[in-house]
């Protein structure tokens, strides 16, 4: 009886052990599995890691690849360059060219322009299809002096591949201080070769609102050019449409070529001063909801016949213009299909000074028709001919106001 308590002990001593072993095993292959893939060292130098973090996403691959680069990297990597990079890519992941990341130098930069007066040589690009490709160049500017188009694709900045600098590299090297030259070499659709164009910086003021009369066949016509939507576009618009009213004059041409856009708010609110009442636009958010635009109810031009000039430079807000007088009041459109930019974008600052600009809604045309990547094509096309001085577009449309075709 003695020797059979005495097997049975070390029986029950031997299970016993042999569970707490195999406990062991599970707890310290649960930690590596854990440190694995969520304890991966962090760097000390990297604060605020819990602030706002989104739940159920995985960073460890992220610091992984961040203390690889940090350890193997030749080149030497900043620290605050690299959290740079990660929101740009981050942001560039969307696959949407309009959706990207501000530093706080490019944001300041960006509200300058919007604003109306930076030194460059005024031109607006967007990244597409991996390229840095021209919306339009701004009226008067160097840019459109020295020939820039719509579409033209930027490979090189004085020498440099823009694919090798990235596209806000690319902005910075272009822009520069008033009376320097940057050369830019381009490809242009329907050119064979590539094109370089040398282009001597300069400030760069842009008064976004400019109108005067002309007199075609004995009658009175009013040219409004909108070069932007910016800062001062409602104030000076209001005043060249109080001395449209007072002059009153056969009708109006409303150019909108080479406008790349601007404000949404200040599209919507110079639409309503040629339709007095009803929608504007449509825009749809990520939750398919729907939110109307419509008319401030100004209306004080309703009374004018109107010819609109478009051309491929002209983007964004001046689409919704476009869309609203087409759809609206039958407005004729003279030129070129416009860009194509049907889309929303908000400008959120960041805590640092930098900022994101998002895509936060399409907008569709009063018909419903979308607009992003489309374009609006003319009523009646006049391809601007390069080989003349002459404006076709804009003598088609004084021939129509006065004379009615």
């Amino acid at each position: 009886m003695k020797k059979t308590k005495k097997i049975w002990l070390k029986r029950f001593i031997f299970i016993v052990l042999v569970l707490i072993c195999l406990d062991a095993v599970f707890v310290l292959g649960y930690w590596q599995g854990q440190k694995g893939s969520q304890n991966v060292l962090v760097p000390s130098q990297i604060t605020k890691l819990e602030s706002d973090k989104p739940t159920g996403v995985e960073f460890g691959t992220f610091w992984e690849a961040w203390n690889k680069l940090k350890e193997k990297a030749v080149a030497e990597a900043d620290n605050n360059k690299m959290v740079q990079g990660a929101i740009s890519g981050m942001l560039a992941s969307t696959g949407d060219p309009y959706t990207v990341y501000f530093t706080k130098e490019e944001n300041d930069r960006f509200r300058e322009d919007i604003g109306g007066e930076f030194s460059g040589i005024g031109i607006e690009i967007i990244q597409k299809d991996g390229y840095p490709t021209v919306v339009a160049p701004l009226s008067e500017s160097p840019a459109e002096k020295a020939g820039f188009k719509s579409g033209d694709i930027i490979l090189e900045v004085d020498g440099t591949k823009t694919s090798e600098i990235g596209f806000n590299e690319t902005i910075d090297r272009i822009r520069g201080v008033e009376g320097t030259k940057v050369t830019l070499k381009i490809v242009r659709d329907g050119v064979a070769d590539p094109m370089t164009i040398e282009v001597v910086r300069a400030k760069i003021t842009v008064k976004s609102v400019e109108w005067s009369e002309e007199i075609v066949s004995g009658k009175k016509v009013a040219h409004i050019k909108i070069r932007q939507f910016g800062d001062d576009t409602d104030a000076l618009f209001d005043e060249a449409a109080k001395d449209v009213i007072k002059n009153n004059p056969e009708g109006i041409i409303l150019d909108l070529r080479n406008d790349p856009g601007g404000y949404l708010e200040t599209a919507v609110n110079v639409a309503s001063y040629f339709v007095k009442d009803g929608t504007i636009l449509t825009e749809k958010g990520r939750d398919g909801n729907s939110t109307e635009y419509r008319s401030t109810g100004k209306g004080t031009l309703k009374n004018f016949k109107v010819v609109v000039l478009v051309n491929g430079g002209s983007a964004s807000a001046s689409e919704i213009v476009t869309g609203a007088l087409k759809d609206r009041l039958g407005t004729k459109i003279i030129g070129e299909k416009t860009f194509g930019k049907g889309s929303v974008q908000e400008l959120l600052d960041l805590s640092d000074g930098s900022a994101v600009k998002i895509t936060v809604a399409k907008w569709f045309t009063p018909n419903g028709n979308q607009i992003n990547e489309l374009g609006i094509t003319p009523d009646i096309t006049i391809v601007d001919d390069e080989k003349t001085t002459a404006d076709d577009q804009l003598i088609r449309a004084e021939d129509y106001i006065t004379k009615g075709q």
